[in-house]
């Protein structure tokens, strides 16, 4: 089926905005907008991730207990088993915890279960094994959060059970000794995002810091953020927040790992040395250990990330790249086999697959392929007598796990995420399964299941260049939630056009009058002869870079191409005139406010009536608020006139009054006055009164716009050189929490190369990085963004505070 395409509406002012600020591409400023960094802070903390953002583990409701209870284990020198899952998520989860608690000294054993034998989560056998061993704390790593029956069992054998998932919990929660999970309704965690091995990786950060020492402690952190990456990018969780901030240190220190296993396995996949994409990671790396546990037993994965030998890491490398391969050929096979059953007849809306001879270790990756092929939800079931295993793949707006749970009364189990899930059921009830979802999926409009492409940018040809790649490039590690920009161009001339790759399977282009730029499309080799003899295409790309013989060129990387694409009925910046915006304007024109100057009145001459219902936008504290204004409004009237009010709230002319809005003391900057009015606005305020003006202290103003002066750098830079001359690395804010103006300081330093942090939240790790040249404050986009601020907010505040202002041009 053709796809639309589909290109967002241009955010014209605050477009500007970004890009002046911010000195970007037009095209970058607008994605970024588009993606919810519509302030320039956020855009720079967006496109500048650093550790100085990571959260608190102990933000956690049960993390101190948990703390506390393993380091009573360590006391007491008792066995912990970690019990972890058998894919790449639950393979790195389980080699971090496990190597963390070796390191701080406790007694640990990991454990994956076999997934043929076994399957998914947490089993009573596996418990009851691990009480005959002596376990006496049981901590699950990407999964546990449904097995309600099983951490009974484990109650009653004396074991505490400490669960650390990501998946959805159901209603009923399991009664465990704690359940670190950012999903859960009160964990206390502002992230609900992270992967299981991100999950882990808190609890890690937690025992490192209050359980560590000189050789393992805070500082350690950093050495596990390759495996926090690798299962990050493999778990397809979306790559925002803290997530980003985890990739892309991960990524970086996957480049230098000190992980013979991980190493092994880059130098399998040719890239080792190299600088690292998550892509590359995702599409190369993840899928050599996922085969094992796909094939087999993940503990071939386990033993690989877990080893210190880096000659059996080596074979155990070559061992998962021969178990890829033939999950490969195995996947090709179920593919096709797949594709001729659903081609016999009508495609439904719903595919539902089932036999009794496909391997269940692939058949979650035909799903996605089919998904990818048919845009349709698709439910891929293998057999294995009476029982069968099902995986899941969703498309937009199709919640996998909300739809498997319409057919809860057919399956044995089922669990998973919004896009992808997992379930068991019997092979009788896999028909009545198939009718139940396809019965439910009449609910949802037609057009759910037409692809749309979503474009972020529509460009001319001659706008893709290097400088705007390099630009697009801060706004990676992409990835699912973060997906690289695709740009489109309309009518690209084509130069050349032919077929490459093992099996002609692929296209590759030369686009320009002078086949100035290159373009690959991958598995499209088969629409060679509907393209070859067109004089131009449309083409959705994405932006990246070809190396070739030491060159480094931009490359087109085809998402897709039409002789004519068939756009959604969106007019585009491009498309429609001037004249059409300016009709959308009228229609959207708002009711003009009226402005109230009360500046220079005292409070109690304010004239509030006693029976008019009062909104007040109070910039007085730390941060602006909106509150209701009804005990300033009776404290400008008496006691009897209060209680005379007209329930009606009408005035003297039967007139009823239209509620107030109070702009309560001086806006300290221009953001905080615009957000009070449109506040005011969305209750329908059109009247506003300016009242309680002062010049704040200078001061409150540097806080508000994140500034830290030049004088107050140059004390926290001789602060830090006196810390790493006497240690390095050093830790920081060992005493007293550190301060947000620190932590801006701290920011603008690492910005400039001068200090790198290895770890921490609360106390941190940094090291000094003595500069080699000059450095110049303002090469920081953090200081030069607050100090703009500044200047601006004075401006403001300036004008705001003179009395001849015209009230009509504020707003």
């Amino acid at each position: 089926m053709k796809r639309l395409w589909s290109v967002q509406h241009s955010s014209g002012r605050m477009t500007e905005k970004l890009r002046d600020f911010l000195g970007i591409s037009p095209v970058v400023s607008e994605i970024l907008i588009q993606r919810g960094y519509q302030q320039p802070e956020e855009a720079i903390e967006f496109m500048r991730p650093t550790l100085l953002n990571l959260i608190s583990p102990f933000c956690f409701c049960d993390m101190l207990q948990t703390v506390e209870r393993l380091s009573l284990a360590l006391e007491r020198k008792e066995k912990v088993l970690i019990y972890g899952d058998y894919d790449v998520d639950g393979v790195t989860s389980t080699t971090l915890l496990y190597k963390v608690l070796i390191d701080l000294g406790l007694q640990a054993v990991a454990y994956i279960p076999h997934r043929q034998d076994e399957g998914y989560g947490l089993h009573s056998e596996a418990v009851e094994r691990a009480a005959k061993a002596g376990v006496s704390v049981l901590i699950t790593v990407d999964c546990g959060v449904t097995a309600v029956a099983e951490v009974e069992l484990a109650k009653t054998l004396n074991i505490d059970v400490i669960i650390t998932d990501h998946h959805e919990p159901l209603k009923v929660l399991p009664k465990a000794f704690a359940i670190i999970n950012p999903k859960l309704e009160n964990s206390g965690y502002p992230f609900r995002d992270l992967a299981g091995v991100g999950v882990a990786f808190k609890l890690a950060q937690a025992l490192l810091q209050s359980l560590g020492n000189d050789e393992t402690g805070i500082h350690s952190e950093i050495k596990l953020l390759d495996l926090v990456a690798l299962g990050t990018i493999a778990d397809l969780v979306p790559l925002i927040g803290e997530n980003r901030v985890l990739v892309h240190y991960g990524l970086r220190q996957m480049e230098e790992t000190n992980h013979p296993g991980l190493a092994a396995l880059l130098e399998e996949c040719g890239l080792r040395d190299k600088t690292l994409k998550a892509g590359q990671i995702g599409f190369m790396v993840a899928p050599r250990i996922n085969a094992a546990g796909r094939m087999d037993s993940a503990r071939a994965g386990l033993e690989l990330l877990l080893t210190e030998d880096a000659e059996r890491a080596g074979e155990l490398a070559r061992q998962l790249t021969r178990e890829n391969q033939s999950r490969q050929q195995t996947e090709k096979e179920i593919l096709a086999e797949a594709i001729s059953l659903l081609e016999r007849e009508p495609l439904p809306r719903v595919i539902v697959l089932s036999t009794d001879h496909w391997h269940h270790g692939v058949v979650g990756i035909v799903a996605s392929r089919l998904v990818e092929r048919y845009y349709r939800p698709v439910f891929m079931i293998s057999e294995d007598g009476e029982e069968a295993k099902g995986s899941a793949r969703g498309i937009a707006g199709y919640p996998v796990l909300e739809q498997l749970s319409t057919q809860a009364h057919l399956l044995t189990k089922f669990g998973g995420h919004k896009q992808a899930a997992g379930f068991s059921i019997p092979v009788k009830n896999i028909e009545k399964f198939r009718e139940g979802l396809n019965e439910q999926a009449l609910a949802f409009d037609e057009t759910l299941f037409h692809e749309v492409l979503r474009i972020d940018s529509q460009v001319a040809l001659d706008a893709v260049s290097e400088d705007l790649l390099r630009q697009l490039d801060l706004m990676a590690p992409f990835g699912f939630g973060n997906p690289g920009p695709i740009l489109a161009s309309k009518e690209i001339p084509v130069h050349s056009l032919s077929t490459v790759g093992k099996d002609q399977s692929h296209l590759k282009f030369r686009f320009g009058s002078k086949g100035e730029l290159e373009g690959i499309a991958f598995r499209l080799g088969e629409r060679l002869n509907e393209l070859k003899d067109k004089l131009t295409l449309d083409a959705a790309f994405v932006l990246d870079w070809n190396n070739f013989r030491g060159q480094e060129n931009v490359q087109l990387m085809i998402k897709d191409i039409q002789t004519e694409a068939n756009w959604l009925n969106r007019p585009t910046i491009n498309e429609a005139g001037p004249t059409a915006y300016q009709e959308i304007a009228v229609t959207n024109e708002e009711i003009e406010i009226e402005w109230l100057d009360w500046r220079d009145l005292p409070q109690k001459e304010w004239p509030i009536q006693y029976n008019q219902r009062l909104w007040i936008w109070d910039n007085t504290g730390s941060m602006p608020t909106l509150r209701l204004g009804n005990d300033l409004a009776s404290s400008q009237h008496t006691q009897e006139e209060c209680s005379e009010a007209n329930p009606l709230n009408q005035d003297e002319d039967g007139k009823v009054n239209q509620s107030l809005g109070l702009m309560f003391g001086l806006p300290l900057t221009e953001e905080d006055f615009r957000e009070g009015v449109e506040k005011l606005r969305r209750l329908g305020i059109f009247r506003i009164a300016l009242a309680g003006f002062q010049a704040p202290l200078e001061e409150r103003v540097r806080q508000r716009c994140c500034y830290i002066a030049r004088e107050e750098l140059v004390q926290l830079y001789r602060e830090l050189l006196a810390k790493s001359s006497r240690a390095n690395p050093f830790r920081w804010g060992t005493d007293l929490k550190i301060s947000a103006k620190e932590k801006v300081g701290l920011k603008v330093f690492e910005e400039l190369g001068l200090i790198r942090c290895l770890g921490g939240t609360d106390e941190i790790v940094l090291e000094w990085i003595p500069a080699q040249s000059k450095l110049e404050l303002e090469s920081s986009l953090r200081y030069r963004l607050a100090k703009e601020r500044l200047d601006r907010a004075l401006k403001f505040q300036n004008q705001l505070l003179v009395s001849s202002i015209q009230l009509k041009k504020l707003y």
